[in-house]
């Protein structure tokens, strides 16, 4: 097992990677986006599922962001919007497992760079007994304007923290959206909930849990 070395910043997702992403997680999240578009644009659930699929993973990977092409609002609108429709209490409990993770990489800063909005993930951090102070910030579209993939979240933390990229290491579910635009600009990546090793990672872990066995 390769160790990572030189590890100052942990950078964090949230949803699917601080807890075990499921079909109905995954599921909700797409009917929340349809239903916002629905809503917005005055059409049926099935034609604003079929434009959405018309803009995901075709102009971009972040669905709140294809909200915001579809219905020409802002990706902070769009994320407000569809947290509306999430209820993200429904698959979180506390976690004893993940509040002694944390408490042995209390060495590292970290930080969480979410696709969602400050205040819920607050709400659900305290759902799973992780304060909200374990995190320099929470940064999301209401600070940096757009969401991960771009560019923008990831630049914003290197920003802040004025060190090396290679000194940070990304921690997410999602290559795409989390770990490809990580490396663009030299940061470590690492990606968890995988069994399969994935070349844009490096590390691949079997759960979230498992992390800090590798920056030990």
């Amino acid at each position: 097992m390769k160790k990572l070395s030189d590890i100052k910043i942990l950078i964090w997702d949230f949803d699917g990677t601080l807890y075990r992403p499921t079909k109905q997680s995954h599921d909700d999240t797409r009917n929340a986006e349809f239903q916002v578009i629905a809503d917005r644009m005055g059409w049926s659930r099935q034609k604003a599922k079929e434009e959405f699929y018309k803009v995901y993973n075709i102009k971009t990977v972040s669905g709140t962001q294809a909200v915001a092409l579809i219905c020409r609002i802002s990706t902070v609108e769009a994320a407000t919007y569809c947290e509306h429709y999430m209820d993200r209490s429904k698959y979180l409990k506390r976690d004893a497992k993940l509040i002694t993770m944390f408490q042995k990489l209390t060495q590292l800063q970290h930080y969480l760079l979410v696709n969602g909005l400050q205040k819920t993930i607050r709400d659900a951090l305290d759902i799973l007994g992780i304060s909200s102070q374990t995190f320099e910030e929470i940064v999301t579209s209401e600070i940096v304007g757009e969401n991960k993939p771009s560019l923008k979240g990831f630049q914003y933390i290197l920003d802040k923290t004025k060190l090396a990229p290679a000194q940070h290491l990304m921690i997410g579910d999602r290559e795409d959206v989390d770990l490809v635009p990580a490396k663009k600009l030299g940061m470590k990546t690492c990606l968890v909930w995988s069994r399969k090793k994935r070349a844009i990672a490096d590390c691949t872990i079997l759960t979230v849990y498992d992390l800090a066995v590798y920056l030990s």
